[in-house]
């Protein structure tokens, strides 16, 4: 009876084994029409989830309490929603920050933060529902309205912000000169909670601050602008500089402010007309040009202002007007 229960057995245990080897045989074909299946399926969860959060932000964005709210919401599930005090924390938090929760600043701020990140995700929708370039002007003018945005001497445009790491393995972004936003729009408490970080890595804007009036201009108005070709640009270029001359004049280190105008005011003017002439009026960018090189003969760039110039108005360029008879 053993012999037989143990023959048995075997006999099963074999019959299994050949059952598992062709269980373990893939059907190719099948297999690459349910990645397909797969594939379709994450982009539609993708698109929805960012298109949600898209119209959410967007929404909130405006209107001030609405904004901070929500903000707010995203920032007690970062940063204290997983502990098991966390809500207790988050209101003390809350009540040892009440007057800078209530301030019109902190408001300001927040609200362009979440403007910010809305546009980043339209940005990441696609071509259909990115913003047009006009738009990411617009919300840089706000940011020029807010008070003490407007830029110092030091270009911060190619300064990326820094993020700290916090005890516990998270993230802390850091807040130098007492900005709660300055740091990359990917580490925002708005796009942590909603978990769509991995979308918006390819997307150049999410690497910028909210609060860098620099950093906007250059890496986002200005190329969406100029390839535009919008004479916008132009009046924010023109809207940058007042702001930073009258910024400037209240400094009182006098050396700093003769920096400001021998060696940063003539090089914005450059890039200003550079931008110009880039549009298609070259006339117009190059007499800039030679003005900013007749009344700044030292400037360090001279030379490569020259080297440029002699390029653009070089010996049997079609730009150049033909000689008279």
């Amino acid at each position: 009876m053993r012999f037989i229960l143990g023959t048995l057995v075997v006999g099963l245990a074999l019959l299994g084994g050949r059952v598992s080897g062709q269980e373990a045989k893939l059907d190719r074909a099948k297999a690459l029409a349910e990645l397909k299946e797969i594939e379709a399926k994450n982009e539609k969860l993708t698109q929805d989830l960012l298109a949600k959060a898209a119209k959410e932000l967007s929404e909130a964005g405006g209107d001030k309490f609405k904004a901070v709210q929500l903000y707010l919401d995203s920032y007690r599930n970062v940063e204290f929603g997983h502990a098991q005090d966390g809500e207790g924390r988050y209101q003390q938090w809350r009540i040892e920050n009440k007057e800078k929760i209530a301030s019109l600043e902190f408001g300001e701020a927040v609200q362009l933060h979440v403007q910010y990140v809305g546009l980043v995700c339209r940005q990441a929708l696609g071509e259909k529902e990115a913003p047009r370039a006009e738009e990411w002007g617009m919300y840089w003018e706000r940011l020029m309205d807010t008070k003490d945005k407007v830029e110092s001497v030091v270009d911060v445009a190619k300064t990326p912000a820094k993020v700290e790491k916090k005890a516990g393995g998270g993230k802390r972004q850091a807040k130098p000169s007492g900005d709660d936003f300055a740091y990359p729009a990917l580490e925002s408490p708005l796009v942590r909670d909603r978990q769509i970080q991995g979308f918006l890595g390819e997307v150049k804007e999410a690497t910028v601050s909210s609060s860098s009036v620099g950093a906007i201009f250059n890496l986002v108005v200005r190329p969406r602008l100029r390839k535009a070709k919008s004479q916008e640009l132009i009046r924010l270029w023109d809207l940058r500089i007042a702001a930073m001359d009258e910024g400037m004049g209240k400094e009182v280190k006098t050396l700093g402010l003769d920096d400001y105008k021998v060696l940063k005011r003539p090089e914005l003017m450059w890039e200003r007309a550079d931008d110009l002439e880039k549009m298609g009026d070259q006339e117009a960018a190059w007499a800039k040009k030679m003005e900013i090189l007749k009344s700044c003969p030292y400037h360090p760039k001279i030379a490569e202002w020259i080297g440029e110039m002699k390029q653009a108005l070089g010996e049997g360029s079609p730009a150049l007007p033909e000689k008279a008879p």
